[in-house]
């Protein structure tokens, strides 16, 4: 997640991070929002009472990490 940004507020976290918010959404969080300027985009997802530090570690322990990384090493393949 190197130069990503999350941002966490009352029962949302934005992030500019695309596997991590496409983890959020695998993991049934509801995208609430969307933002697009120029080359960059962030997504705001409620979280609820949800711990977003805990959060962003079960992300980064995660085997979908694993598969996004291995998704992005193959793209670069092609």
């Amino acid at each position: 997640m190197s130069q990503n940004t999350n941002q966490i507020k009352s029962h949302q976290i934005i992030s500019d991070d695309l596997a991590f918010s496409a983890f959020l959404r695998m993991k049934g969080y509801q995208l609430i929002k969307l933002d697009q300027k120029k080359m960059k985009s962030s997504f705001t997802f409620e979280i609820g009472k949800e711990n977003a530090q805990e959060l962003k570690m079960t992300f980064i322990n995660s085997n979908f990490l694993t598969y996004y990384n291995e998704l992005r090493n193959l793209k670069k393949l092609i």
